[in-house]
Formats: C-alpha cells, structure tokens, sequence
C-alpha cells in the first residue's frame, strides 16, 4: 500500500508539474504575442504620414511620433514631458478650445497654426479626441495634424491662375474696343497732317496726338499679352544665352546708378526648353524691375543652379532653379502675396502688368516663382522651369 501511494503521488507531482510547464508556455507565447502587437502598434503609428501628439490630462506631453518630429522639428526627447503650450497649437480664426473641454465638436477636422521649434509658424489641419484606457477612462487626448503648407500653396496658384484669366479676358475685351476708335484717330490725324503746309504751326498738336496714340498702342499690346499668351515656340538653351541678349539693354542704366551685376552659373547647369522671346521678356521684366528699385546703386545677382525637383510642380522631374536677387528697398510683408496679381503696383507710373505676365509665362512652361523680401534690405525671385 505504501508503495502504491507512493507512486500515486509520484504521479500527481509529475503532472502538476507538467501543467506548470504548459502554463508557463502559455504565459510565456501571450507574452511575445502581447510584444508583437505593441511592435506592430507602434511601428504602424510611428509609419504614419499624420504628426501625432499624445497629451495627460494636465496638458503634458506623453508620445512624439516620428511625423510630429519631422514637421516640428523636435525630437521626442526634447517634448515628452513638456506642456502642450510650446507649440502654441491654435485655430486659425480664434483661439483653440481647451484639449479637455467636453465639446461635441471636438473630432470634427480643424485649420490651425503651430509652432516649429525654429519658431516659424506653420499652418495646419488638426482633429483632437479623447484618449482611452482599457477600462474606458480619458487619460487624455490624441492629436492628429498634417502640415498645410504646400496644399495651401497650391491652393492659392489655383485661386491666382482664375483671377488672370477672368482679368484676362476682361482686359482683352476693353483692348479691342478701344484699339479701334485709336486706329481712327490716329488715321484723321494723319490725314489732316498732310493737308497742312510742313509750316503750318498747328503740325505740332498733330504730331503730340499720333505720339500719344502710339504710347497708347503700345500699352494695348501688354494688356494683349497680357490676356492672350503666345504659344510657346520651345528651343533648347542656356540661361546664360538668354542673360547675354539682355545685359547690352540694360549695361548703361547699371553703370549710371552704380549697381554691381554679378552672375554665377554652375559648371553642371543644364540647357533648359523654353520659348526664347518670352523668357527674354521674364528675365529682362525681373532685372528692369531690380534696377528700378536701387537708384543709388546695390547688387543685382543672377545665380542658376540643377535640382533634383520641385515638389510644388511635378516631383520626379529635374529642374533648373534661377534666382535673381537685388539690394533694394524691398517689398512690404503685406505686399508680397499680391505682387503677381494685375494691375498691383506700388509705382506711381506702373501698370501692374509685369509681373503678372512674368508670372503667366512662368506657368505656361511648367515652373513656378516665388519671391522672398525684406523691406530695406532687399528682394530675390526664384524660379524653376524643368529641363
């Protein structure tokens, strides 16, 4: 009998402690499963293109992602455990509500502004929701956004290309019907010309309206460019061919106001097809324009270099970017949006057709401009046309 026992119990020892092993098993498989799945979470928000921001319940951060870092400029060391408040997080229109409020609107998707950690503002799109234990309770908030800089960009060169066609069109309009009286004009006063002697004193008025009627003419043709761009006649060249046709026009303004012209071109610049004449007429509308704002001299540059893209444009291409930089006396900040919209000008005696040809041009080959000022120190336009 004891011996019976004994074996018995042996027994019961042995399975208990095989269920012991299988137990462990168990535990140990739930374990690398429950690792895996952290893995995967955190790899699947750490691949998002969103920027995402984890908040406690006292507005301190708890979780960076590697999307926020990108846009933000933060690593997330630098931010886990700081408050929200660095990042000056806030609507557009008005202020944002407090994270915690109870707000029905709270999910619906935000425009907004924050702060990068080079202190350059950016504008955002953003939603914010609560953040859940496993039980249900907030800990929190989540905040999802996106960096609208580009798709704002975009959206006003969509917004800009409407307005020039409609001014367009409306421009062409007002130009046929007063070219035509002008032609009439023009033609009675020559007429009456030839029937006065070559002494007659009165020549002189003749001679004023036909001049006048010429600048008048040639005001239309801008406003025909304007409204109706030539087709592109696209050829292969150097930027710096097209530089050498405009520098012999404008060599002697340059040396009258005592301005610096300084080119420089890298060895590796590609040739770039584009219609000739009409990137003659953009290049020599930026440097005129340049020149006119430093009357008592400065520094005009032309610097043209390769780049891989232009993501605003059509990313994947190669492009060739141009930038043409002057000493002036700048653009004000709440000027600079407007500078290629027609008839905006801030000289006395311009038209505000300029740029928005400059501008027309530039499009139609498939670049893009863009300007950067600071009033008192000076303006640089970059453009870039793909190869």
């Amino acid at each position: 009998m004891t011996t019976r026992k004994s074996i018995e119990l042996l027994k019961e020892d042995v399975d208990q402690g095989e269920q012991l092993k299988v137990r462990e098993l168990e535990i140990q498989r739930l374990n690398e499963e429950i690792q895996r799945f952290r893995a995967f979470t955190e790899s699947l928000i750490q691949s998002i293109g969103s920027g995402l921001i984890l908040v406690d319940t006292k507005e301190q951060i708890t979780f960076f992602n590697r999307a926020a870092e990108k846009i933000l400029g933060y690593s997330k060391k630098e931010v886990v455990g700081k408050p929200l408040t660095i990042l000056s997080l806030r609507e557009k229109k008005q202020a944002m509500p407090a994270p915690f409020k109870d707000q029905d609107d709270m999910d619906s998707r935000r425009e907004g502004i924050i702060l990068r950690k080079d202190k350059v503002e950016i504008p955002i799109g953003f939603n914010t929701s609560d953040h859940l234990d496993s039980r249900g309770r907030r800990i929190g908030k989540i905040i999802n956004f996106r960096d609208m800089t580009n798709v704002l960009k975009l959206q006003e060169e969509i917004i800009r290309m409407d307005r020039l066609i409609s001014v367009g069109e409306l421009s062409s309009g007002i130009a046929h019907e007063i070219r035509n009286p002008l032609a009439g004009i023009k033609t009675t006063a020559q007429a009456l010309g030839e029937e006065m002697g070559q002494d007659d004193p009165r020549r002189e008025y003749l001679n004023r309206i036909t001049k006048e009627i010429d600048r008048l003419n040639d005001l239309l043709r801008t406003f025909f460019s304007f409204a109706k761009p030539q087709k592109l006649k696209l050829v292969v060249c150097n930027i710096r061919d097209i530089v050498n046709e405009i520098i012999p026009l404008l060599v002697k303004d340059i040396a009258n106001k005592g301005i610096n012209f300084t080119e420089e071109y890298a060895p590796d610049l590609p040739r770039v097809r584009v219609d000739f004449s009409q990137m003659h007429q953009v290049f020599l509308n930026l440097f005129l324009n340049a020149i006119q704002v430093m009357p008592r001299g400065g520094e005009l540059k032309i610097r043209a270099e390769p780049i891989a893209s232009a993501p605003l444009v059509n990313p994947g291409r190669d492009y060739v970017r141009i930038s043409i930089s002057d000493t002036g006396k700048g653009i004000a900040a709440h000027d600079v949006n407007k500078i290629f919209d027609p008839f905006f000008t801030t000289r006395a005696k311009g038209i505000g057709l300029g740029l928005s040809i400059t501008y027309q041009i530039i499009k139609t080959h498939g670049g893009s401009i863009k300007v950067e000022s600071k009033v008192d120190k000076g303006t640089t336009f970059t453009i870039t046309l793909p190869k």
